[in-house]
C-alpha cells in the first residue's frame, strides 16, 4: 500500500478540474481578493518593516514577484513571505481549517502567477490542493492543535503551503512525496506567541518552509517514507490524548473539503474567537442604546479553547488587544465598531475602555461545534446594568462574515477599501478588478 505522503503526491499531481465548479471559484475568488486587502493592511506595521530587513540581508533579490502589490519585486519565496506576514499582521485575514489558510496560500501563488504565469484553472487548482492538504491533516489529529500550544496556521499552513507550490510548479509525484515529508520536518509555531510580533511571522515560515521542502526535493534530497503517518512521524508528533488517524487511506476527494468547509471572512480586524461575542455586543448596544456608566458587568461565553486563545485581560498594547475578550467587548460599546481605525494606543488606554475591561467576564459553553471543532456550538453574550436588568443576545451560531453567514459583495469592498490610505482608494479599486477580471475570465 502506497504511505500517506504519496498518495497526498498522487492528488496534487492529478487533474482536479473536473471539481472546479463555478461555486468553487468563486470561493477561490474570494479569499484571493480578501487576502489582497489584509496584505494591504499590513505593508506598514513594524513587524513587516522588520521581517523585510531582515529577508533583504539574508536572501539575494532576483527580481521574481511582487511584493505588496507595489511593483517592487523579489524573489517569488521572498515576496510570498513578506505578503504573508503583512496579511498576518493585523489578524484580519480569512480563518477556515482551525487557521488562516488563504494568508499561507495566496501569497504563495500571487508569487508563482508572476514568476512562471500561473493562471486561470492551474492557479485555482493549486490553492483547493494546498486546501485540501491542510483539511486531511487537520481531521486526522484527534486533539485541537490549539490546546497542546500549536498554530495551526503555521503548522498545517507549511503543509498545505507546500501542497499548493508542488502542484503551481508540476513537481513529480515522488519529488512531491519527499517534499511533504521534509516540510512535515518543519512545520511549527507557538500559540504563545499570539499577541505579539511573533504571530505573523508563523505566516511567513510557513511559505519559507514550503519553499525550502520543494526545491530540496526537487533537487533530489528524500524524507522517510512514513514521515506522516509513522509512529514517530508528523500525525503522533502533534496529537497528545487520543491516537490520530493514520490508517485512513487519502483518496482523490469525490467531494472536496471546501465545499463544506469554506474559508470565512473576518469582519473585524482581532482574533477570530471574539468575533461571535462582538457581534452580539454591537447588536445589544444599536437595539438599546447601553449607556456606558449603566453597565454592571458583561459576560461573554465562548468555547475553553477560544477562552484560552484570547488570553489577555488587560492588555497593553495593540497586538495583546488583538486577543483580547475584554478588549473586544469594551470596543464594541465604547466606540461603535473594531476596526483598524481603533486600534492604536490611545484608543486601548481609553479611560472608557479601561473601566469597561474591568467589568468583562468570561464563561465557558463545552458542547463542541461540529464544523469549527475549537468553537461551542454557540457564543453568547449577556450584559447586566446596575439596576439588575439583563440584556441578552441570545445563542450566536455564526458570526458575520462566516461561511454560512456572508458578508454582502459591498461589505467585502468596504473591508478592502478600509485596508489602504483615501488616497489609494482608486488604485486599490483597479487591484480588486483586475482580481475580479481574472476569475471571471476562466474558462470553467
Amino acid at each position: 500500500m502506497k504511505t500517506l505522503s504519496r498518495q497526498m503526491a498522487d492528488f496534487i499531481t492529478s487533474d482536479i478540474s473536473g471539481q472546479i465548479t463555478p461555486e468553487v471559484c468563486q470561493t477561490v475568488q474570494l479569499a484571493f481578493l480578501d487576502t489582497a486587502g489584509c496584505i494591504l493592511s499590513g505593508r506598514d506595521e513594524e513587524v513587516t518593516r522588520l521581517f523585510a530587513t531582515w529577508a533583504n540581508r539574508r536572501y539575494l533579490n532576483m527580481q521574481e514577484a511582487d511584493v505588496f502589490f507595489s511593483g517592487q519585486k523579489h524573489t517569488a519565496m521572498v515576496a510570498a513571505m513578506l505578503n504573508a506576514v503583512s496579511g498576518h499582521a493585523l489578524d484580519f485575514d480569512d480563518v477556515a481549517l482551525a487557521g488562516h489558510p488563504s494568508v499561507v496560500l495566496v501569497p504563495v501563488l500571487l508569487a508563482e502567477s508572476d514568476r512562471n504565469g500561473l493562471a486561470g484553472q492551474a492557479l485555482v487548482s493549486a490553492y483547493l490542493k494546498g486546501y485540501e492538504i491542510w483539511a486531511d491533516l487537520l481531521n486526522r489529529i484527534p486533539d485541537p492543535l490549539h490546546e497542546k500550544g500549536w498554530h495551526p496556521t503555521a503548522v498545517l499552513g507549511t503543509m498545505g503551503a507546500t501542497a499548493a507550490l508542488c502542484a503551481a510548479r508540476q513537481i513529480d509525484s515522488e519529488k512531491t512525496t519527499h517534499a511533504l515529508g521534509i516540510a512535515a520536518s518543519r512545520a511549527s509555531g507557538l500559540v504563545a506567541n499570539f499577541g505579539s510580533m511573533c504571530k505573523p511571522l508563523h505566516a511567513g515560515w510557513a511559505i519559507e518552509y514550503a519553499y525550502g521542502a520543494v526545491e530540496m526535493a526537487a533537487m533530489g534530497v528524500t524524507a522517510s517514507a512514513d514521515a506522516l503517518e509513522g509512529s514517530t512521524g508528523f500525525l503522533t508528533a502533534f496529537s497528545d490524548r487520543h491516537a490520530p488517524d493514520r490508517e485512513r487511506p487519502f483518496e482523490k476527494q469525490q467531494a472536496l473539503s471546501i465545499n463544506t468547509v469554506k474559508p470565512s471572512i473576518k469582519k473585524y480586524p482581532v482574533c477570530y474567537a471574539s468575533h461571535r461575542v462582538i457581534d452580539g455586543v454591537l447588536q445589544l448596544r444599536q437595539q438599546h442604546n447601553i449607556p456606558i456608566e449603566h453597565i454592571q458587568t458583561i459576560t461573554a461565553t465562548v468555547s475553553e479553547t477560544n477562552a484560552r486563545v484570547l488570553k489577555y485581560q488587560h492588555p497593553g498594547t495593540p497586538l495583546q488587544a488583538k486577543f483580547s475578550m475584554p478588549f473586544a467587548c469594551a470596543s464594541a460599546l465604547v466606540y461603535g465598531e473594531v476596526s483598524l481605525q481603533k486600534m492604536t494606543e490611545d484608543d486601548i488606554t481609553n479611560p472608557a475602555i479601561r473601566t469597561l475591561i474591568e467589568k468583562v467576564k468570561v464563561s465557558i459553553n463545552n458542547e463542541a461545534c461540529p464544523l469549527e471543532p475549537s468553537f461551542a456550538l454557540h457564543d453568547d453574550v449577556t450584559i447586566t446594568l446596575k439596576d439588575n436588568t439583563r440584556l441578552e443576545s441570545g445563542p450566536i451560531r455564526f458570526a458575520l462574515g462566516h461561511a454560512h453567514f456572508p458578508l454582502a459583495p459591498a461589505q467585502l469592498e468596504a473591508k478592502i477599501l478600509s485596508c489602504v490610505k483615501p488616497a489609494e482608494r482608486e488604485s486599490t479599486m483597479a487591484l480588486i478588478a483586475k482580481l475580479n477580471n481574472h476569475f471571471t475570465a476562466m474558462a470553467i
